[in-house]
């Protein structure tokens, strides 16, 4: 029986979605692989669907990465859902199944993972507000976000804040081989140093909606996890079948 389905949110990824597709599928646990096309202009689709995922499409000129997550997420029915990058290189199983463990397990309500930086840097990223694309979480989380608050990267942020405001516990890790294919290695400078730059300004702007006193709630309910392994929580194991009220505090 699936225990987690996975949304890979994709725009113009010909060259590393079907890596992802196939590690996913395989990953124990998985279920319904959903790829949502947002507005590709390659063959993106095709790479994805060859690889055996299920494909939908934003059906627009896309550049919105929160309503490709909110189509994907309807086109699952899994209680936990995994969001995988579609530009990552290495991807394995065992990342799949080590964001989805802590979530199956009942430790956590969110789990995030992050490319390696490097062992100087790990730890202070491992402790940053998640800005990440690699995340576990209940399907609650995800359809607590207002739906005025899904707009572009900045769902990210949002979940987050859905995870402070009520207390939830989370965890974070190091995704250990992975890497992440730059937008300048896809475009070069010219066109991808724009489109960093503007993917910045608009999480900064989150800064005008979600207070920082989130961030410390998010740091009390955080386990620092080894990096990726451990693999799934035993057969039988509750992840817990309603969200949290926000004046519940996590189980320690």
């Amino acid at each position: 029986m699936p225990l987690f389905d996975v949304v890979i949110p994709a725009r113009n990824e010909e060259a590393t979605v079907a890596g992802v597709v196939r590690a996913a599928r395989v990953a124990r646990g998985a279920g319904r692989v959903v790829v949502v096309d947002d507005g590709s202009g390659d063959g993106t689709a095709a790479a994805a669907a060859g690889a055996g995922a299920v494909v939908v499409s934003t059906g627009s000129a896309g550049g919105s990465k929160a309503r490709a997550l909110a189509l994907g997420v309807e086109a699952t029915a899994a209680g936990v859902l995994v969001f995988f990058d579609s530009d990552i290189l290495n991807a394995e199983p065992a990342h799949f199944e080590a964001l989805a463990s802590p979530v199956l397990a009942g430790e956590a309500w969110l789990s995030c993972g992050i490319v390696p930086y490097g062992r100087l840097r790990d730890p202070f990223f491992l402790r940053l507000p998640p800005i990440t694309g690699l995340r576990a979480l209940r399907r609650e989380v995800f359809t607590a976000v207002p739906e005025a608050r899904r707009n572009g990267f900045q769902i990210e942020i949002m979940i987050n804040e859905v995870i402070a405001r009520r207390r939830l516990p989370s965890a974070i890790r190091v995704l250990s081989g992975l890497r992440h294919r730059s937008k300048l290695e896809k475009v070069g400078w010219r066109r991808g140093l724009p489109a960093h730059l503007a993917m910045s300004r608009e999480l900064l702007a989150c800064l005008r909606l979600v207070p920082l006193w989130t961030y410390g709630a998010y740091l009390r309910n955080l386990r620092v996890l080894p990096p990726s392994g451990g693999g799934l929580p035993p057969a039988g194991a509750d992840p817990g079948v309603a969200l949290i009220q926000p004046a519940s505090r996590p189980r320690r």
